[in-house]
């Protein structure tokens, strides 16, 4: 398909104009005009790059692209090595980061919740106002806390960390992927049995101990693969094109 009609379509589906983000979302680089084939990943890198180059992908869709508002804007370093190979071998990239976040369909959380088997998915209101980040999702038979590990495990194909000081019975969670540690806080009003997010601070077991929180971290990386797989699946159901998602491993 034409270039041009993949990314009307992704900026539609993903509604990029109705979202205020710290990246340029949609097309970042761009490549050759026609695409067969599709490399998605969770963040840009240089093995990405690479492995579209042997695949001979004709784009790469990723959910945390380049160019962030709060990085240097030189292209040095790291930077050029990734646009030099994009470039050279004429490679489309494209980012989507929160319109994937907290897209209605397709967001990590929803999928996260779907895929360990929650009965009801809702947003969280605070002070009248829904939270921008996140879903809350209830199990109609409550589950232990560590058949709940175990199913974010099998889910994400990880070993998650975590604080268990809340309670044994979990009957609701809220997840946040990625980067949800400054929420902490916020999680004891919310009423909920757990929270599975990316990632912790130094200072989130204590918090958790102290306001008898259910903290689970199964790494950003991980939390973040689920949306950008599925974006892949549909585009090639849509499209009937050849999309592969690249699995880099990271442990963060």
């Amino acid at each position: 398909m034409k270039r041009k009609e993949l990314e009307n379509w992704l900026n539609d589906y993903l509604n990029v104009n109705a979202v205020s983000d710290y990246l340029p979302n949609g097309l970042q680089v761009e490549g050759k005009e026609e695409i067969e084939k599709i490399i998605t990943a969770v963040s840009i890198n240089l093995d990405v790059v690479h492995e579209a180059v042997r695949e001979n992908a004709d784009a790469v869709i990723v959910h945390h692209g380049m160019f962030w508002k709060s990085e240097d804007r030189t292209v040095r370093g790291y930077r050029r090595a990734r646009m030099d190979e994009l470039l050279r071998n004429n490679i489309n990239l494209f980012a989507f980061h929160l319109p994937l976040d907290t897209h209605p369909e397709i967001s990590h959380n929803r999928i996260i919740l779907e895929h360990i088997g929650t009965d009801h998915i809702t947003g969280i209101q605070e002070n009248g106002k829904e939270f921008e980040f996140g879903l809350k999702g209830m199990f109609l038979a409550p589950l232990g806390f560590k058949e709940l590990v175990n199913r974010i495990n099998e889910s994400l194909h990880t070993e998650a960390r975590y604080f268990h000081y809340g309670k044994e019975q979990i009957g609701s969670i809220f997840v946040v992927s990625g980067a949800g540690r400054n929420l902490i806080e916020k999680i004891p009003a919310l009423e909920v049995d757990a929270f599975l997010t990316g990632d912790a601070a130094e200072s989130t077991q204590y918090i958790a101990k102290e306001e008898h929180i259910n903290y689970i971290y199964a790494g950003h990386y991980n939390t973040e693969k689920p949306g950008i797989i599925e974006l892949g699946r549909l585009i090639t159901e849509k499209f009937n094109l050849n999309v592969q998602f690249f699995d880099c491993g990271n442990l963060l």
